[in-house]
């Protein structure tokens, strides 16, 4: 009967996105979920799924594509084996951009989700099927769906706004303390773009574990999806959404990886920048394209 269950809500659930999809030409854009390519995985519903996950500051408001990037990852699910990665990439990485070397935080907003998808397949030789883009307004919506989430932390901080004191160890967050705990960088231990990434990840796996335990919950993954629908543009059809949002749930967080992207710190033009590892990403990348998984580590194969 699980699987019985299971099977109606998220037919429930498909139907549901027929009859909204696409919605953002009513709503300001919130969450943007666009193809690239042919987006062969998601159309045959095995293989590896690569998902370009950014976390956009534009203002309230505003559509998500106009801000900056503030949190960028590359997630690979495996849907035959429900093996997940998940590489980080800072926002300050140094590239070579349509208008010339700037931060790879600017590449959504200049060249669009195809631009910042070319430079990621130009780093790790990866391209995503999806890119999906969330801003405060988005994000805040769908974690509040999603519910409180455990994020195991390795210090002790203090959000910058204040508002949340991470305990080294278990935490639970609500939505507005998931925000506040991404968003940190000044008051972290270091203080740089790689330990905000890295609690990104630890963010991401936590809402993993929260999406798997809930997922025979009545309801709750069609809460989830439906949360995004008000402020949801995108070129997928609804039997496109509906795979992704059933891959998310295969991933098992006991079997997903992480690794960030390192380089050396130096300055352009007054702004801290981050030049990339370029062998340790295209290692990274080579390693995890086909299964996503890290079978040599997060490091590259030159020593």
């Amino acid at each position: 009967m699980r699987w019985l269950r299971r099977t109606a809500a998220r037919l429930a659930l498909l139907a549901g996105i027929a009859l909204v999809v696409p919605s953002g030409a009513v709503h300001p854009t919130t969450i943007s979920l666009t193809t690239i390519g042919t987006a062969k995985a998601v159309d045959a519903g095995d293989g590896v799924v690569w998902v370009l996950a950014l976390g956009s500051e534009a203002a309230a408001g505003k559509d998500v594509m106009a801000g900056l990037t503030d949190a960028i990852q590359l997630v690979g699910v495996n849907l035959d084996t429900g093996r997940a990665v998940a590489i980080g990439l800072p926002r300050d990485l140094y590239v070579e951009l349509d208008g010339g070397r700037a931060r790879l935080n600017t590449a959504l907003r200049d060249d669009g989700p195809e631009g910042i998808a070319r430079e990621v397949d130009d780093l790790l030789g990866i391209e995503p099927d999806v890119v999906l883009v969330t801003g405060f307004e988005g994000f805040l919506t769908m974690m509040g769906a999603v519910g409180d989430v455990r994020v195991d932390s390795p210090q002790a901080f203090t959000t910058e706004d204040g508002d949340v004191r991470v305990e080294r160890g278990r935490n639970t967050f609500d939505a507005d303390q998931s925000l506040s705990y991404a968003r940190t960088r000044e008051t972290l231990p270091g203080g740089s773009d790689f330990e905000r990434v890295a609690n990104h990840q630890r963010l991401l796996l936590g809402t993993l574990e929260r999406l798997r335990s809930a997922e025979d919950e009545e309801g709750f993954m069609e809460g989830v999806a439906l949360s995004a629908l008000g402020g949801l543009q995108t070129d997928m059809s609804p039997a496109e959404v509906y795979r992704l949002v059933q891959a998310l749930t295969l991933v098992d967080p006991g079997r997903t990886t992480g690794c960030i992207i390192t380089g050396t710190f130096g300055t352009e033009d007054g702004a801290s920048v981050v030049y990339p590892d370029l062998a340790q990403a295209r290692a990274v990348g080579a390693d995890a394209r086909d299964d996503a998984r890290l079978q040599g580590g997060c490091r590259d194969d030159t020593g």
